[in-house]
């Protein structure tokens, strides 16, 4: 929240009885009704919270004069006495905001009445004067004994371009009735206009009307006289003027064209501003109407206050705006290009490009909350003068460029730092010139490059060879001139001696530059070496030259090693580079071994035991060994661990592999012992835990198998290596194994003597099955309840014995017939 605090002034404070110190401020407007008729509206402006109320309520009636506008004089039957209408409350404030306004209350009334005027030399003027403005006002001489004149001049119509009888402009708004310290006023003064004509806005000095003894003149001797034109004016208290009547930063102004007020006003305090809308019709002054209105500044609590910065001018189209606004959530911008829609923008400080110089009404709008503030100013946008520097060039080596503004400017600024108007490079880079002109900075750049490039020549070679031969040399295409050492004028030479050339060429920037290419000849190399494959592990050495006795000759292998001789013992692709004098030969050979035809296979798993015969098949082999200790193509094998098997294959090459052997037993399992049992009851049987697959006698896969019927039970279980196991039993299912009925005790004696201690105890002998006992008191209350004819009531509650009794019992079950079936009774309980 934005907090001003200063003391607050506002409107009088002397009450003076009729000569009042309640006006606020005032206007007179005509409208033309036909026949030369006019509608004269008067409205009065009065402090209605310190203003006397002696004085106002006189003026329930206005004296307003009509004066010939060419003689001045006051016309006969005038001044005319006009009753009042109103009050209406003035509640417009500059701040959508505020948080609590200032104590401040203005109240309009207006005055209307009809008048007949024919046309008349000079016109009509029309005028009504009152004292006296308040005493407390800051930019006034004397102002509790200062009157205000309040009026308007009706031209002739004969005088007009269009002879049609005129319409005073009217202000659109009426400005607020309070202003905050250092907070920007936002207020469109314009005005509307019937016949059209145009409008040019501006601050004036207000006039005068009635004193202290008189007023309110009737032009009698008993109330004093109107003042006739030309009136005159009041005197501001200095240092205040007409066209700086109130304190600001930055001041008050009006646009001339838009009628747009701007202020910020500075100090506390009450000040008289004029505002005055003339009309120009075919270019020529008709009418002016005068809005004297006093200001009233005060201190204010303001939530949220929208605000930018306004230049006086910017230079060129690009700004980047600067958001004073106060207290504001978010905004939203309307940069007021002509005919646009799409110019807005919703950040804290735009960057905004205005399509070209001119005038653009720029609106910002700050939210807080549900609180909306807005800020209306004028850009003015000025057309750049932008210094134009050579086009991008490129200079040769040792070259130099000059550079001069093309714009006269107040002062220079280089890249290279110099300030001077002109400068000289001689390098390549980027440069710019800035120039100010007045207080606007222009630049302009240019790119200056270096022509390095170099004529590459392409035909180098050395013949390894006794053979005539013809070369084609040939140098970079896209230069504008070239010239060889053989006198040739053309990017290509053809030649057929050995020896050293050289071309010269021109770029299209006119740099020199030139390659020489050589060609040579020398007697051919001969290299060659076979392809070769052995055994694994077997080292081979390979020779460059079949012949030994030439100390010119030098060899690179593949490897890196050098010399006539090159050793490995491991396969792959190589090659010899046999060199003499400039001419080489390569040649490329493989070292390759027999491929193995050996192998063993996976490794071995048995179960329980292990007894069998193994067999090598490999076609051709011979010198077969098992483990080291046995010969031969078969081998019993009886026991588990590793076994390795040695032979050479049909190349000759000793191959050796091996596997593991493993035994595991078969996994146990143990489904139980053939039984029988009740038809009710549903054994669960369990193959047993982490096998890898089960197979149950119907085919089911499961870890478990529910048995619901009599039969014989089998399943087949795999366990993770593999080995097998199979068990069975034979299930016996019957209705009459036990008793199905359950006998229920009517009494027992829970008193420790381990004889009748327990209820039921009725030694049920069906498990497995629904069984569900439940106690009741009396009352009907649950003592408690269990579901196994293992558990039983010992006669206490919470673990307290229970009171001597009857209680009450419920069971449900189902017997070893697979019937459901139900009881309840009572019983007592003895101690």
């Amino acid at each position: 929240m934005l907090k001003r605090i200063f003391i607050i002034f506002f409107l009088g404070l002397l009450l003076l009885p009729l000569k009042g110190t309640h006006i606020v401020g005032g206007e007179m407007n005509y409208t033309y009704l036909g026949n030369n008729e006019y509608l004269i509206r008067l409205d009065l402006y009065i402090d209605c919270k310190n203003g006397s109320a002696d004085a106002i309520s006189s003026d329930a009636t206005a004296f307003i004069g009509l004066f010939d506008g060419n003689t001045g004089n006051m016309i006969s039957g005038f001044p005319r006495e006009v009753g009042r209408k109103g009050p209406t409350r003035v509640v417009k404030t500059n701040y959508n905001c505020i948080v609590q306004a200032p104590n401040a209350c203005v109240d309009q009334y207006y005055y209307e009445f009809k008048l007949t005027l024919p046309p008349r030399t000079g016109g009509y003027y029309i005028s009504f004067q009152r004292c006296c403005r308040n005493g407390s006002i800051t930019n006034l001489s004397n102002p509790g004994a200062t009157g205000a004149n309040y009026w308007t001049h009706i031209p002739d119509p004969r005088t007009l371009s269009n002879g049609q009888p005129n319409n005073s402009a009217r202000f659109k708004e009426l400005p607020p009735n309070f202003l905050c310290t250092n907070t920007p006023l936002k207020f469109d003064h314009s005005a509307t206009d019937a016949d059209g004509d145009s409008l040019v806005y501006e601050l004036f000095q207000p006039f005068l009307g009635g004193d202290q003894n008189d007023p309110r003149p009737d032009n009698t001797p008993n109330n004093g006289y109107l003042q006739s034109p030309p009136f005159t004016n009041v005197s501001y208290n200095s240092p205040y003027t007409w066209p700086v009547p109130i304190n600001g930063n930055p001041p008050l102004t009006i646009d001339s064209k838009t009628g747009f007020l701007t202020l910020t006003p500075t100090r506390v305090g009450q000040f008289v501003v004029g505002i005055l809308v003339k009309e120009y019709r075919n270019g020529k002054l008709i009418s002016s109407t005068r809005r004297d209105y006093q200001f009233n500044v005060q201190s204010c609590v303001i939530d949220v206050v929208a605000s930018f910065f306004v230049p006086s001018f910017i230079c060129g189209y690009t700004y980047k705006f600067q958001n004073q606004s106060s207290s504001a959530q978010r905004y939203h911008w309307d940069f007021g290009f002509p005919g646009r829609t799409d110019d807005t923008s919703n950040s804290n400080n735009p960057q905004v490009t205005f399509p070209g110089p001119g005038s653009y009404k720029v609106r910002l709008y700050a939210y807080k909350n549900k609180c909306l503030d807005s800020f209306v100013a004028v850009m003015n946008i000025v057309e750049p003068q932008i210094p134009k520097l050579p086009k991008d060039t490129t200079i040769c080596p040792g070259g130099a460029v000059s550079m001069t503004s093309s714009v006269t400017g107040d002062g220079y600024k280089w890249s290279t730092g110099d300030t001077s108007k002109s400068v000289k490079v001689n390098k390549a880079g980027l440069y710019w010139l800035e120039v100010r002109v007045k207080s606007c900075f222009y630049r302009d750049s240019i790119q200056i490059a270096m022509d390095n490039s170099q004529i590459n020549g392409t035909g180098d070679t050395v013949y390894c060879s006794n053979s005539a031969f013809t070369r084609k040399l040939t140098a970079t295409n896209g230069w504008a001139k070239y010239l060889w050492n053989t006198g040739d004028t053309t990017e290509n030479i053809t030649i057929n001696k050995v020896g050293n050339y050289w071309v010269r060429a021109t770029s299209i920037y006119k740099c020199v530059t030139s390659d020489t290419l050589s060609v040579s000849q020398y007697s051919p190399v001969q290299v060659q070496i076979d392809d070769t494959t052995v055994c694994n592990g077997f080292p081979v050495t390979f020779q460059s030259q079949k012949t030994l006795n030439n100390p010119a000759v030098t060899t690179q292998w593949s490897t890196g090693a050098t010399g006539y001789f090159f050793t490995t013992k491991n396969p792959g692709l190589y090659w010899a580079e046999v060199t003499i004098g400039k001419c080489s030969k390569r040649d490329s050979f493989t070292l390759s071994n027999f491929p193995n035809q050996f192998k063993l296979g996976r490794d071995l798993r048995f179960c329980e035991n292990i007894d069998t015969i193994l067999t090598i098949g490999l076609a051709g082999a011979t010198q077969i060994t098992w483990n080291k200790e046995i010969t031969g193509s078969s081998y019993h094998l009886t026991s588990p661990g590793k076994l390795v098997v040695a032979l050479t294959n049909i190349y000759g090459c000793r191959e050796t592999d091996s596997i593991m052997i493993y035994l595991f037993m078969n996994p146990s399992l143990n489904l139980g012992s053939d039984t029988t049992l009740c038809l009710s009851e549903n054994p669960i049987l369990d193959a047993g835990a982490n096998m890898r697959s089960y197979m149950w006698m119907d085919g089911s896969t499961d870890r478990y198998k529910v048995a619901y019927d009599s039969g014989l039970y089998w399943v087949r279980i795999v366990d993770q290596e593999g080995c097998k196991t199979v068990d069975s039993l034979y299930l016996n299912k019957r209705k009459d194994l036990f008793p199905s009925q359950i006998w229920m005790p009517n009494a027992f004696t829970p008193n420790d003597d381990n004889r009748n201690d327990l209820f039921p105890l009725n030694q049920y002998k069906v498990k497995g099955a629904l069984y569900e006992v439940k106690i009741f008191d009396r009352w009907g209350g649950k003592i408690t309840e269990f579901n196994s004819p293992d558990l039983n009531w010992d006669g206490k509650i919470n673990g307290n014995p229970a009171p001597e009794g009857v209680y009450v019992y419920t069971v449900q079950w189902i017997g070893c017939d697979n019937q459901k079936h139900f009881m309840y009774g009572d019983f007592t309980l003895m101690r």
